[in-house]
């Protein structure tokens, strides 16, 4: 009787250990399947939270953007268009053709560039406003155009270069060997400038010997001499005025890489005056 409710009990005890271990085995699933909607539901919310502070520094981004372009509005159209000096005395031309001069011998008004070679807004001023100002102004017979040069001290190949440029200018090729040392502004050296002469299928034992007289670099610090007599102190600069007999009188000056309307509304204004 005794060993019947032993092994009763036994039973027993087995079954209900048994369902509480059942029990746990379905309770652990459930409860790791709450804890990973709650970390995808707090991992949600982060990031809509994220993306709130996202939008919201988007906004203030836009609005400073709108801002600048209304405050570059602003200072555009309330900058005058730049006002050329008037010059302080008369300068003399030459017309004879030892600088290079592009016009007509009729033409009644001059412009003459103190240029430099390695300076990047002579650069932007030939590439960008001279095209135009030779086609509405020298071609058409109302400029004479003359280009001087004025190497900065602190380009150190601007002086050769310009030296090149006037050796181009005894071979009848100056224009075109401007165009090829701006094209060149930052690989400037002698071997380029032989390389841009043969290219321009000039004459490389007379530039060559052209190069190194050195007459032609007393020329150009005879440029420098007169642009500092001008009150000079950067490139490009440019003279503008009337020219009478060998003088340009009634001057203006104009410096920096300015747009074409600047000089335009210049020469137009001297052509308009009787």
């Amino acid at each position: 009787m005794k060993s019947t409710k032993l092994f009763f009990l036994l039973t027993l005890v087995t079954i209900l250990t048994a369902c509480s271990k059942t029990n746990t085995s379905l309770e652990q699933p459930q409860k790791q399947a709450q804890q990973n909607q709650q970390k995808e539901s707090q991992e949600a919310n982060a990031a809509i939270l994220a993306m709130r502070d996202d939008l919201k520094q988007l906004k203030r981004e836009v609005a400073a953007i709108r801002q600048a372009v209304t405050d570059i509005h602003k200072i555009a159209m309330d900058t005058p268009e730049p006002v050329a000096k008037p010059l302080p005395a008369q300068l003399a031309l030459d017309l004879d053709g030892n600088d290079p001069l592009l016009g007509s011998e009729d033409a009644g008004i001059a412009i003459v560039e103190f240029s430099d070679f390695q300076c990047p807004y002579c650069k932007r001023f030939a590439d960008q406003t001279f095209p135009a100002i030779k086609k509405n102004y020298i071609k058409t017979g109302k400029v004479r155009y003359i280009a001087r040069d004025f190497p900065l001290d602190f380009h150190p190949e601007a002086k050769g270069a310009a030296v090149a440029a006037n050796c181009a200018l005894a071979q009848g090729a100056y224009w075109q060997m401007r165009d090829s040392l701006f094209d060149n502004i930052r690989e400037l050296s002698p071997q380029r400038y032989r390389e841009l002469a043969s290219e321009l299928k000039l004459d490389l034992e007379q530039f060559k010997l052209c190069s190194s007289d050195k007459r032609h670099a007393e020329e150009v610090t005879e440029d420098l001499g007169l642009a500092a007599s001008l009150g000079i102190s950067g490139t490009p600069s440019f003279f503008i005025g009337r020219i009478e007999g060998d003088k340009l009188v009634n001057g203006r000056l104009i410096v920096g890489a300015q747009g074409y309307q600047t000089f335009s509304t210049v020469i137009d204004a001297i052509i308009a005056t009787p």
